[in-house]
């Protein structure tokens, strides 16, 4: 009897310890395997993108301006780009065919202190406005904030409508390497509508579409815009260089967050959703 007893006493002692052990096995695989709260790496994914995009969308646009400004009858809207006050730009060709190159030197402040360098080069075809012409872009050691791109990125005009300008836009090999020689690598396959004012000045741009590749930590990522992406020019020109509307769902792994730009607004609070559901605002600006 004295036996039987010792041997409960020391399982009762025992069951304590098993279950914390129990209990924190099974935390640790709720982390891993079925990730329901916020991690670094969800913020840390969706700052990093955010700086991508606008490195990226920011090229893509200073060509088109200058490619509107060297190609099309009237004033020159580059001329008002603060972005290009100090830089090169020069046309080799026709307006209906020929390269257009823009040179930053070795380094071009704007009025909200982002410094670009090198060039950015575009191989154009046909009238930018009308169907079927197309732009090539490329890049000379070019970069912003330091932030190096390369790759190539092709734009073709595929509108329907003539009141609403739509691009096809497809990047297959594109890099940035950042300051600390991390490379980040990207696969575009998106759609651009343009509502422009009559003097070609971009007023919105709205996009759709999927990219994927690698973020500069070596995660690999799939991104679907849910609702369009709306970027609006009043915001920009009040330093809000991301979209003001539109969500798009972020893939790593197992993990997945939706991120929400809001109403409309010009800030660069966007909004994180796990996928229980759970909502958490940061700041991508900067």
């Amino acid at each position: 009897m004295n036996k039987t007893n010792d041997k409960r006493k020391g399982l009762n002692y025992l069951f304590p310890f098993f279950t914390l052990l129990i209990m924190l096995i099974a935390g640790a695989c709720t982390n891993q395997d079925n990730p329901s709260e916020f991690s670094q790496e969800d913020t840390e994914d969706a700052t990093t993108n955010a700086i991508d995009d606008f490195a990226n969308d920011d090229a893509e646009d200073l060509g088109m301006v200058a490619v509107i400004s060297e190609t099309s009858e009237g004033g020159r809207i580059s001329d008002s780009d603060d972005r290009l006050q100090c830089a090169v730009i020069t046309r080799t060709g026709t307006k209906e065919a020929g390269t257009i190159r823009i040179d930053f030197g070795i380094g071009c402040k704007d009025q909200r202190g982002r410094v670009r360098k090198g060039a950015i080069l575009i191989d154009y075809v046909g009238a930018w406005a009308e169907p079927g012409s197309s732009l090539l872009y490329s890049f000379d050691n070019y970069s912003v904030n330091d932030i190096v791109l390369g790759g190539t990125r092709s734009v073709k005009n595929i509108t329907t409508d003539p009141a609403l300008l739509t691009f096809q836009v497809d990047v297959e090999d594109g890099t940035a390497t950042w300051p600390d020689g991390r490379v980040a690598t990207r696969r575009v396959h998106h759609r651009r509508v343009h509502e422009r004012d009559v003097n070609n000045v971009l007023l919105r741009l709205i996009i759709y579409g999927t990219s994927e590749g690698n973020h500069r930590n070596g995660r690999g990522y799939y991104i679907e815009i849910l609702e369009p992406l709306v970027y609006d020019r009043k915001c920009r020109e009040e330093g809000v260089f991301i979209p003001v509307k539109g969500k798009k769902l972020i893939k790593h792994g197992d993990r997945q967050i939706t991120v929400d730009y809001g109403d409309g607004r010009c800030d660069n609070i966007v909004t994180l959703i796990n996928i229980n559901g759970r909502s958490k605002d940061i700041n991508v600006g900067g």
